[in-house]
């Protein structure tokens, strides 16, 4: 990157209102050092209470998406390391966290499906059907891409001020085996 580019994406980033940001691989190590350094970001600019929890749950959620389910292994082979990226932004009093990662093109439908379907949910109705998930002890078995309670995209929804946004575009390396995913909430 020269530097005109970077001039150009700092410049971006303060417009954009950007807090944090993240592009890189995703595993565990880094996921932990990303929510610590998430956590002193957010004491830096005095974000408490549910704030602060919705924000941090969040992000959690997202980061933890891009490392189950991102679909690309790393070039060295490593299967526990995920590409992907994570932002934190503000606008006005509210923050957004926005999130993008690879998935395979055969998970698009049923990623836009319960998506759309928590779009059209009620904040009641979300909260409604993260209590039934947790009682739902045939997950795995119905669901067997979930790598956990299947509770991410609810926790997402019940923590988000609006309904959760999302777009699927075309990966440059591999268009016909990934599309790139992007989710973003409002908290």
């Amino acid at each position: 990157m020269d530097f005109s580019a970077f001039q150009a994406f700092h410049s971006a980033a303060d417009s954009a209102g950007l807090v944090y940001y993240y592009s890189g691989h995703f595993d565990e190590e880094v996921r932990r050092s990303l929510s610590t350094s998430l956590k002193s970001r957010l004491e830096q600019e005095d974000v408490g209470g549910p704030a602060k929890r919705k924000l941090f749950s969040t992000f959690m959620e997202m980061a933890q998406n891009v490392l189950h389910y991102g679909g690309c292994v790393e070039a060295d082979g490593n299967s526990e390391s995920r590409p992907g990226a994570i932002a934190v932004g503000r606008e006005g009093d509210s923050y957004w966290i926005i999130c993008g990662n690879l998935v395979p093109h055969e998970q698009v439908a049923r990623i836009t499906a319960k998506l759309e379907q928590l779009k059209q949910m009620t904040l009641e109705e979300i909260k409604q059907a993260y209590r039934e998930q947790l009682a739902n002890d045939d997950h795995a078995v119905n669901d067997t891409i979930s790598k956990g309670a299947g509770l991410g995209l609810l926790t997402i929804a019940r923590d988000s001020a609006h309904p959760i946004e999302y777009a699927f575009t075309g990966d440059e390396e591999a268009p016909e085996r990934f599309a790139r995913f992007h989710i973003k909430a409002f908290v």
